[in-house]
This record gives structure tokens, C-alpha cells and sequence, in this order.
């Protein structure tokens, strides 16, 4: 029971600081330089803005953030849970913001004629049950696929009673995702690069879980040598990850990235992480922050370019409108968390719950 109040407010900074990150890659960079993607038919065309892409460019890197922050949060919310308090948390977790943000979604894509009716609703099915595979209502929803095969290994060893080889598959996980990334240039396989089942199978980003086990571990049990040795090389693993990816960004815009902002980016976001977990920083602001960034996630992408697009066509500056959308979306990302949240999750305690209220 001690163990679960403990508050880790470094975390949920850094969690909220990487959506902030990708919120601006999109507005900044994707919506102009990448005119196929979803975000950039949602602003009704903008002009390209190269001096500001220059520096936002590389704020993609905030969802490998996102998965090293996972692991950790996971692996420390899982240890003292059972199955079907886990089950039942990642439930009450993820479902409430996906079924208020994804109609959202699907309402404006059909209200700018980006969509039809039955397109709308086929996506807004799929991603309301949380198909593994697209098409959703919105690309960003890519990565819940694979947080959710973090989240079934985690369940899986605790049906079977074996939480404490949390340590072993994780070192496992890590591996073969770092040996993937190691043999992907030499081998040249990157025609490998988004393949799905590789990301659904953890093969892409389970070097950025294991590293956020790891982490949990060194904070709350022991930093070894081993361990430590561990996550660096899980680190070098998702270096060479995140490497393909600008791969993968210069072919799609056309245009060198360049490897080392978003290099320096996730390494510097991790560093900072390992020192947040060493500072008392237990408000209870920080969790409220933390809760903000996953509907921020959800939201920010095609609502927030058709603001963005209708403000730029208006003619207010580039900036001002960047910074416009994106506080409207931290205000809707508010909302969302602290009052449309909360009332789906009380629903679901007195209707797919309600076990729990007979127990108690």
C-alpha cells in the first residue's frame, strides 16, 4: 500500500512536455511538409513554413518518450495490482478520453468534408473498439496498439502468478528489439520499417519499454550494475529506432532530416527523468498535469490543424496561431480529464464494474 502513493511528478511533467512536443512537430511542421497526412488535409492547405519546421521538426520523438515513460508507470502501477484490477485500470484508463476524443474527431472530419458517413463511422468503430489496424479516425491513434501488447504481456504475467519475471521478459523484450535495430542497417531492411505486426509484436519499440523497467526497478529496487548496463544498451537500441524514423520523415517530406535534435531530444528527456525520480516533487498538480497529456494526444492533431488552417487562411501570423490552437487543445485536454473523464469512468464502475460496488 505504501508503494502506491508514491507520486512521481517528474514523470508526469516529462509525459505532458512530450505532447507538447509532438502538439508542435504537427502544427509546426507536419501540417505543411507531409500534405498526404490526415493533420494537413484538416487545415484546407497553409502555406510551408521552413524556418519554424527548422526547429520542430524532430518533435516526433516525444512518443518513444512516451513508451519509456510507460513502461516505467506499468511496471510500478502492476507490482501490487491483480489481473483484473489491471485489466480493469487500463480499461478506465484508456477507453474514457478514446470514446470522447474519437467522435470529436469524426464529427469535424465529416464537418470539412475530409469524410462521409459511412467512412466516418467504420473509422470511429474501429477505433472505439481499438482495432490494431487502421483505419482510425485519426493517425495518431497508431500507438495505442502498441502500448495495449505492453499492457497484455504485464496482464499475462499476472494471471500466471509471475509478476516477478517482470524483470526477465522485459531484458527479453528489449533484446530482441535492440538485436532487430542492430542488424536493420547491415541488412538493410528498410522495407521493415512500419511494418505493423512488428510494432504490434514489440519488435520496434520494446527497447523503449524495457528501458522504462529498468528505470522502475533502479528507483524502487535496486541499481545494479547489470541493470544499468541493461538500459543502456536498450538506449542504444532505441537510438538506432529513432535514426530509421528520420529515415522514414526524410523519404515521406522529401527532404534530409537531420539524425541528431531527435537523438538528443530522447536522450536528454531520459536523462531528465532519471534525475526527476530523485527530487520530491509529490503536489498533486503534477498528477493533475500528467492526466492532461493523453487527451491532448487523442485531440490536438486534426482539430487543432483545422483551427490552425482557419486562423492562418484568416490571416493571423503563423506563431500566434500555432499558439492559439495549442492552448485551445490544452484547455479542451483539461476538460476532457478533469470533468468528461471522470463521469465515463463512473458509469463504467455501475454498468461493466459494478462487481466492485456489490463487493463493497
Amino acid at each position: 500500500m505504501a508503494q502506491q502513493k508514491i507520486t512521481f511528478g517528474g514523470v508526469d511533467l516529462l509525459r505532458f512536455a512530450a505532447a507538447v512536443l509532438v502538439m508542435v512537430y504537427h502544427y509546426g511542421f507536419w501540417v505543411w511538409a507531409y500534405p498526404n497526412g490526415i493533420s494537413a488535409q484538416a487545415t484546407g492547405g497553409i502555406p510551408a513554413r521552413p524556418d519554424i519546421g527548422a526547429w520542430v521538426g524532430s518533435g516526433w520523438v516525444g512518443v518513444e518518450i512516451f513508451f519509456v515513460i510507460s513502461g516505467f508507470v506499468i511496471a510500478f502501477s502492476a507490482e501490487k495490482s491483480t489481473p483484473l484490477r489491471f485489466f480493469e485500470a487500463r480499461i478506465k484508463r484508456l477507453a474514457p478520453a478514446v470514446w470522447i476524443c474519437a467522435p470529436v474527431t469524426a464529427a469535424l472530419l465529416l464537418a470539412i468534408d475530409l469524410s462521409w458517413p459511412t467512412d466516418a463511422l467504420v473509422r470511429l468503430v474501429r477505433t472505439g473498439l481499438f482495432a490494431p489496424y487502421g483505419p482510425w479516425v485519426d493517425s495518431v491513434y497508431w500507438t495505442l496498439g502498441i502500448e495495449i501488447a505492453f499492457y497484455a504481456i504485464v496482464w499475462a504475467l499476472l494471471r500466471l502468478g509471475r509478476f516477478d519475471l517482470m524483470e526477465t521478459v522485459a531484458i527479453v523484450i528489449g533484446m530482441v528489439s535492440t538485436l532487430f535495430w542492430c542488424l536493420y542497417y547491415p541488412l538493410g531492411w528498410s522495407d521493415l520499417a512500419e511494418t505493423r505486426m512488428l510494432q504490434l509484436t514489440l519488435v520496434h519499440h520494446g527497447c523503449f519499454f524495457a528501458v522504462g523497467v529498468l528505470m522502475w526497478l533502479m528507483r524502487l529496487k535496486a541499481a545494479t550494475a547489470a541493470r544499468l548496463g541493461f538500459c543502456l544498451l536498450f538506449l542504444g537500441g532505441g537510438v538506432l529506432q529513432i535514426a530509421s524514423s528520420v529515415d522514414v520523415h526524410s523519404i515521406k517530406v522529401g527532404a534530409v532530416m537531420p539524425y541528431a535534435p531527435p537523438i538528443l531530444i530522447f536522450l536528454v528527456a531520459i536523462a531528465l527523468m532519471a534525475w526527476s525520480l530523485r527530487l520530491d516533487l509529490s503536489w498533486g498538480g503534477w498528477r493533475r498535469i500528467g492526466l492532461m497529456t493523453y487527451p491532448l494526444y487523442l485531440i490536438h492533431d486534426v482539430v487543432g490543424a483545422a483551427m490552425l488552417g482557419a486562423m492562418v487562411r484568416a490571416g493571423l501570423p503563423y506563431l500566434l496561431s500555432m499558439a492559439i490552437a495549442g492552448a485551445a487543445m490544452i484547455a479542451a485536454s483539461w476538460l476532457v480529464a478533469s470533468q468528461a473523464e471522470p463521469r465515463i469512468r463512473q458509469l463504467l464502475d455501475h454498468t461493466v464494474f459494478r462487481y466492485r460496488l456489490k463487493a463493497a
